[in-house]
């Protein structure tokens, strides 16, 4: 079953007082399951593609179904419902708040989605077993290397269940040792069942998914 369907995306930019395609006719399906690396250079599209899959941004032409419900034409408000209850983010910078724990990060997004403080600390508390940092849970992100932020991050954006993971450049402030420890955290959270799409610029991390899908100038390669 395909959880994400991309039928002839299109998105346009303005510079300069010119109209620049971002997007021109993109269409591609993801499984329920799968781990697909987007892989492209700067300026490809595959954040423009990210933002509109992730319900950050509508595309301009084409229809986007996700989860079995077609959000490319609702409205802002419902599409932010939608981000909220079926995707989790992890960015290449963490976006962790600095004044919170670890535990604080991670159990935000059930404080936003009104859950009782007794499901959001089970919730959080089994999450940062998951990702192997029962011993952070009162650290806050300046207390932990850059590979442990990123676990908290991972941790948070699986917090909610949501449908998919998408990680965006995920290794990309990393060194190598932990940049190879997170790629094996995705790795075992797809074995376990988990749709995980991973944006990358990278070979070698794009090599980590089970397909990849190459975008150059704003089109599937």
């Amino acid at each position: 079953m395909a959880i994400v369907q991309m039928t002839d995306i299109t998105k346009f930019f303005r510079m300069g007082g010119e109209r620049f395609t971002a997007l021109n006719e993109v269409s591609l399906e993801v499984e329920q399951g799968e781990f697909v690396a987007i892989q492209g250079p700067s300026g490809s599209g595959k954040s423009t593609l990210m933002n509109i899959m992730g319900c950050l941004d509508k595309a301009d032409g084409g229809s986007y179904w996700l989860d079995g419900k077609e959000v490319s034409a609702i409205s802002d408000n419902k599409l932010a419902d939608v981000r909220n209850r079926k995707i989790g983010f992890v960015f290449q910078n963490y976006n962790l708040l600095p004044g919170l724990s670890a535990y604080e990060n991670v159990e935000l997004p059930l404080v936003y989605q009104g859950k009782s403080g007794k499901v959001r600390r089970a919730a959080a508390l089994d999450m940062l077993e998951a990702v192997g940092l029962s011993n952070h849970v009162r650290h806050k992100p300046s207390e932990m290397s850059g590979g442990q932020q990123q676990r908290v991050a991972i941790a948070r954006a699986l917090v909610a269940s949501p449908s998919i993971l998408l990680a965006d450049e995920p290794t990309g402030a990393l060194d190598t040792r932990n940049g190879i420890e997170i790629m094996n955290l995705l790795a075992n959270l797809h074995k376990n069942g988990m749709t995980i799409i991973l944006i990358t610029h990278d070979h070698a991390v794009a090599a980590c998914a089970e397909r990849i899908i190459s975008i150059r100038d704003g089109k599937i390669a």
